[in-house]
């Protein structure tokens, strides 16, 4: 069996702890150890102290876990190998946190439009169930009757009400049933591209090549395997553009003009990196980059939110609207009678 996969906010806090305690001067060993005194019940901590107590380098004990992404994995190595895990794990840390942020973004504008409509069906059954029949017995008492729309939304609730254990049983394996579903990683990633689009999801990977570049580039890697250890953490879409970047570069083109050429980054930040590859400091900007591109996922998430929001609020009132309006008419008319 497979392990299981390391959250990117446990990743992020790893990283971050860990760094802590090797620029401080201390062993990775000696790191593990003490985190795992805090933290006893941790198997992943655990493994890596074990693997490094035996005489195993920390990315060997990190690959052993098989729970970290193969992009950590190899970072970690390069970091021993130049001798920066220090800077490497920070930089780990910093971008695991961007992409929890980024994912508990995403998971949040999912969740809150889903309350939004739990909610309006919820009001919708109660008025259909327990208030039109309230009204209807006021009407009889009246000599009155209802429309005919307020008679036929009272039908629909009195059949709800009928079917009530069927509906309910219906829609808790439906519930179950899409919750196993989306745990499972190809319907999980599904779910999640079609609710970024594909603006989203190209700045969520302009994102993460610029994260990776900068994180590469200041390990000591050169351009081309910065290119292609990126091509690790980037969609399919991203990763052809990547190549073709590298296809231009090995034509004579400046690693800046082919980046803009190839479409990875847009106009503004193409501009930023020719001017830091002039001076020497690409690393930094393409950090700074993916700050920015993570303030616009972010951004552009919150904005689908806003546009959500007023329209499930909309079809809430028209519905609750409609319905007491189509009792309130029958009332006018007895009003007026008096």
């Amino acid at each position: 069996m497979a392990a299981k996969k390391l959250k990117p906010s446990y990743i992020s806090r790893l990283c971050g702890e860990l760094h802590d305690t090797v620029s401080s001067g201390m062993s990775t060993n000696d790191g593990l150890y003490m985190l795992l005194n805090d933290n006893k019940n941790d198997a992943v901590l655990e493994s890596l102290f074990n693997d490094t107590s035996k005489g195993c380098t920390f990315s060997e004990a990190v690959k052993n876990t098989k729970s970290f992404p193969v992009y950590a994995e190899e970072m970690i190595q390069l970091g021993e190998q130049t001798g920066r895990l220090d800077s490497v794990l920070q930089s780990l840390s910093e971008y695991y946190a961007r992409q929890q942020e980024v994912a508990e973004n995403i998971k949040n504008a999912v969740a809150f439009p889903l309350i939004l409509l739990v909610i309006l069906i919820v009001i919708v059954v109660l008025l259909l169930t327990q208030v039109l029949p309230i009204f209807n017995d006021v009407f009889g008492q009246l000599g009155v009757t209802m429309s005919g729309a307020a008679v036929t939304l009272m039908n629909i609730g009195s059949a709800i009400q009928t079917y009530s254990f069927v509906i309910v049983g219906a829609v808790v394996v439906l519930a179950v049933l899409a919750a196993v579903l989306y745990k499972l990683p190809s319907t999980h990633d599904k779910v999640v591209s079609v609710f970024k689009g594909r603006k989203l999801n190209n700045q969520i990977s302009s994102s993460n090549f610029a994260s990776a570049m900068a994180m590469t580039i200041s390990s000591g890697m050169d351009i081309d395997e910065s290119l292609e250890m990126s091509k690790k953490m980037c969609d399919e879409n991203t990763g052809k553009k990547i190549s073709s970047c590298q296809e231009l570069m090995r034509s004579g083109q400046s690693f800046d003009k082919a980046i803009q050429k190839a479409e990875i980054l847009d106009s503004m930040s193409a501009r930023k990196l020719t001017i830091s590859f002039q001076t020497g400091k690409t690393d930094e900007t393409m950090k700074k980059i993916s700050e920015d591109y993570t303030q616009k996922v972010n951004d552009a998430v919150d904005e689908k939110i806003s546009r959500v929001e007023p329209v499930l609020v909309i079809v809430m009132s028209v519905i609750v609207g409609f319905v007491l309006f189509s009792v309130m008419l029958p009332m006018l008319s007895v009003i007026t009678s008096i």
